[in-house]
């Protein structure tokens, strides 16, 4: 398969997924807490559940795509997400109003969540190391630009037909996206690496705490794996509870719309980090250089998000976040794909998203509980502070190579 087409096809069934990802996620918070009337700490565990789930199983994904190619792990995941759609949407819609099938639906998901780790396998199969970090901000992109109008659409969709019709639309996307992949993805790993990792490869294991522990540790490329973990716990502070935040009738008092549109700024933001920002930062500094100045500007901006007390100012401050994340996270993921075998890719870097996916499960968990128990602004301070903290360490980490 040509570079250029298997690029298109990445970029197009990462997008529609994480359209239907976005759909979801501004309008799981006010659900919960109007319609089950959960509690914020349980609001922060159901977010996170999805990616304890998906951290649990991304290593799994990731070593079976280098044993048996891309497009078998991204059609079973992609399957996945339709499935666990449909049962959200069922609890959305109010057909089976139960806390306990809106968990399993979000657990059910992150099992399946593998989409990604496969995704950004195959990117570094079809290119060169020097394009390494365009090709995995194509990735960024597809993100971004999924959170652009994922957040809006099911925001719109919400406040004119309820709950549950953004879902099932989420659903019927990604019921698109797999017929998308089945027919029009082509293998990017080739058959003699695949024959090559089924004859080399250790038993397979749901969690292999040893083989994690191993590439954390490792002098190479362990760094940037705890770089991008710390990063995503701090990030994922603001999911679960900037919502609760920008609804509060003695702040800012937004609707679901009006959130929804929040989040697809952000989204924007980071569409233009990956197609603008990111190259005018390489113009002048080294990758290393971007990822440290990235850091300290997520920090400013997400621990002010809390002090907004206008609309304009949460802007800044979301923008200010985006920016700097956008920078950091992308970076952080190139690096650590160029100090990796091409053989070991689709491992290590499951590995990376594991872990990134147990730091989307301990952020929002600690958002929640941080906002019920010491404050609406605690969730912001805390995690900017940790974001300072990663970029102190991310200087002394990489002075070196600076």
């Amino acid at each position: 398969m040509k570079k250029n087409s298997a690029l298109a096809i990445i970029f197009l069934t990462v997008f529609i997924d994480l359209l239907g990802f976005g759909i979801v996620i501004p309008l799981l918070p006010s659900f919960s807490f109007n319609e089950l009337g959960m509690s914020d700490l349980m609001i922060g565990f159901t977010v996170g559940i999805f990616s304890l789930m998906q951290f649990i199983f991304s290593p799994v994904w990731g070593s079976l795509s280098d044993r048996y190619g891309r497009k078998p792990i991204l059609i079973m995941s992609l399957t996945g997400s339709f499935l666990s759609f449909f049962m959200l949407a069922l609890v959305f819609s109010g057909i089976i109003k139960s806390m306990f099938l809106l968990i399993l639906a979000r657990a059910f998901a992150g099992v399946f969540a593998a989409n990604i780790s496969a995704a950004l396998a195959a990117i570094s199969d079809v290119t060169p190391p020097k394009d390494r970090t365009k090709g995995i901000g194509l990735i960024s992109v597809a993100f971004s630009l999924g959170f652009v109008f994922g957040p809006a659409i099911g925001g719109v969709l919400s406040e004119q037909f309820g709950f549950g019709f953004p879902v099932f639309v989420a659903a019927g996307l990604s019921l698109f996206d797999t017929v998308l992949c089945i027919f029009i993805f082509k293998e990017t790993l080739t058959k003699e690496i695949q024959l090559k990792n089924r004859e080399t490869k250790n038993k397979l294991r749901i969690l292999n705490l040893k083989l994690i522990s191993e590439t954390v540790r490792n002098k190479s490329y362990g760094k940037f794996i705890i770089i991008f973990f710390i990063t995503v716990f701090a990030f994922s502070n603001i999911f679960g509870t900037m919502q609760l935040f920008a609804e509060r009738k003695e702040g800012l008092n937004l609707n679901q719309a009006e959130i929804g549109y929040l989040f697809s700024f952000l989204g924007i933001v980071g569409a233009l980090v990956q197609l603008f920002f990111l190259k005018v930062f390489k113009n002048f500094f080294s990758e290393e250089s971007v990822l440290i100045i990235g850091s300290f500007i997520a920090s400013a901006g997400l621990y002010f998000i809390g002090y907004s007390t206008s609309i304009t100012l949460l802007l800044t401050f979301l923008f200010i976040l985006s920016l700097g994340n956008g920078m950091s996270n992308t970076v952080s993921q190139s690096l650590l794909s160029q100090n990796v075998s091409p053989e070991r890719q689709g491992t290590i870097l499951g590995i990376n998203q594991s872990l990134g996916s147990f730091a989307r499960f301990l952020g929002p968990t600690w958002g929640g509980f941080v906002y019920q128990y010491m404050g609406y602004k605690s969730p912001f301070i805390t995690g900017g502070i940790v974001m300072l903290l990663i970029g102190i360490y991310s200087l002394r980490a990489l002075k070196k190579r600076i």
